[in-house]
């Protein structure tokens, strides 16, 4: 009795591996993508025995042990992993990535101004102030 692999000669194993390696690059769910690697990575391994290619076969033993490795820490996570998109009150407590001290003081006495509370001199009114701006920016030290 004929086996299909022999029937149709190692072509067949190379041609199912091929799909099933397609098929982990169209895959979406993590837990998927590594269980049709390590499939794909045994077809492989039949392929590269029975066309007798030892680079095939010895790439797709070296990487079983990586998608079996991954396979199992994507189970070990379980519900630890955070969402990809934080919920809004996650969100309230970060800041923006161009976060500076200079921003902060400026959000402050943009608070103090809607409410009406005194607002401290920021440093070019202090510097102005202390140069003459009346005077264009020039002082007669003379």
């Amino acid at each position: 009795m004929d086996t299909l692999p022999s029937i149709l000669g190692p072509e067949a194993l190379g041609w199912a591996a091929a799909l099933l390696t397609l098929l982990t690059f169209v895959s979406a769910d993590m837990r998927r993508l590594r269980l049709l690697a390590l499939a794909a990575n045994a077809a492989f391994i039949a392929y590269g025995t029975a066309a007798e290619l030892l680079p095939v076969m010895v790439l797709h033993l070296a990487l079983v042990p990586v998608n079996l490795w991954r396979l199992n820490q994507s189970f070990g996570r379980g519900a630890r992993t955070q969402p990809a998109h934080p919920a809004p009150v996650q969100r309230t407590g970060r800041r923006p990535s161009g976060w500076t001290p200079a921003r902060r003081g400026a959000l402050a006495s943009r608070r103090m101004r809607r409410s009406g509370e005194a607002t401290p001199a920021t440093v070019s009114e202090t510097t102005a102030a202390d140069m003459g701006a009346g005077s264009g920016g020039a002082t007669n030290l003379a």
